[in-house]
């Protein structure tokens, strides 16, 4: 088969794991490439290595297959959530190639509950007529495809610096955007846990009022030792109640406990324990307080840690699980 990997907005230059939101796609890719050499591989806005990704429409017309690696596809449909310029540009790209897409097997990687099929059928490839479309979901795999994301984070730590770390300092830590149908909860959430006297460390994009100590930071090597110092983070989901985030096995990885609010994976696939799961701020603020007990905190992460052992996969399985459903897709 013919297959171009294509990043429809923004580019991807894939130099390794902790690099980009969809690292534990790409890599399992790079894997699978290297696998699989009877099939012919080009690539969209997306590099691998040392060179800088390109947009070529002719590797769009040129493919049988167009993986597309999804990333808040949702925010350039519907209500406006971007600068108007942007959107205009972004959609100028599409315009060249949306034609090449006719007949075309498309794969979706999915990692946000917004992009779905039918978004990406009736807006994203409005008039076309593709062949087949095919969804390979971080959910579908054990511990979600971002247990992956615990592997990559545990290559972080250095010995010497955990013989010098003076512990955990900071009641909470929190890293990435806010999704705006979630205000309600997730931002009122935020806000609330600012306002009071838990400490926190915030990364990322936040509501107004609430001052973070950086904006997002992309590489995990200056990321991590940030969060390191932090003893929790809560997981909101939005759209699917049954849907988990990389949030979770990521915390665990770093060190810090993963509250969950309400019925954030309700079908409890991570293996979550009663105590974590919180259905209100003050609720929330409470638990974190025990936490600051030392030895309270390092049983409540070895219980968690080895909870989520069970569900977790290794990279080599996770490789097996990708390879099998993109074989699936491609046949």
């Amino acid at each position: 088969m013919k297959i171009t990997i294509a990043r429809l907005r923004s580019n991807v230059k894939y130099n390794g794991p902790l690099e980009t939101v969809l690292d534990s796609f790409f890599e399992n890719y790079v894997k699978f490439m290297k696998a699989n050499p009877h099939h012919e591989y080009r690539t969209y806005n997306v590099s691998f290595g040392t060179t800088r990704p390109r947009r070529t429409p002719e590797n769009i017309e040129w493919a049988d297959v167009i993986v597309i690696p999804s990333d808040s596809e949702f925010r350039y449909h519907g209500e406006l959530q971007m600068n108007p310029k942007d959107l205009a540009k972004s959609e100028s790209h599409m315009e060249k190639i949306r034609p090449y897409f006719e007949n075309k097997t498309v794969i979706m990687w999915r990692s946000d509950r917004g992009d779905t099929e039918e978004l990406y059928r009736n807006e994203t490839f409005k008039g076309v007529k593709l062949k087949s479309f095919h969804t390979i979901d971080e959910i579908d795999f054990s511990g979600n495809i971002h247990g992956m994301k615990y592997h990559f984070i545990q290559t972080l730590k250095n010995p010497l610096a955990d013989m010098l770390d003076a512990g955990k300092d900071t009641d909470f830590g929190y890293w990435g955007r806010m999704k705006p149908s979630e205000k309600n909860e997730r931002e009122r959430t935020i806000r609330q846990i600012y306002r009071s006297n838990l400490s926190t460390m915030l990364v990322g994009g936040f509501p107004s009022g609430v001052k973070r100590q950086s904006a997002w930071i992309k590489d995990w090597k200056i990321l991590y030792p940030m969060l390191e110092r932090c003893r929790s983070t809560l997981c909101f989901n939005w759209l699917d109640t049954t849907a988990t985030t990389s949030r979770y096995p990521e915390a665990l990885s770093i060190g810090m406990i993963p509250f969950v609010w309400k019925d954030y994976d309700k079908n409890n696939t991570y293996n979550i324990d009663d105590w974590q799961r919180v259905e209100s701020f003050v609720e929330f603020r409470s638990k974190v307080y025990k936490l600051k007990d030392e030895k309270y905190f390092e049983n409540k992460l070895k219980k968690y840690r080895n909870n989520y052992s069970k569900v977790l996969q290794t990279e080599e399985q996770y490789l097996l699980q990708f390879s099998v459903k993109m074989e699936m897709c491609l046949t």
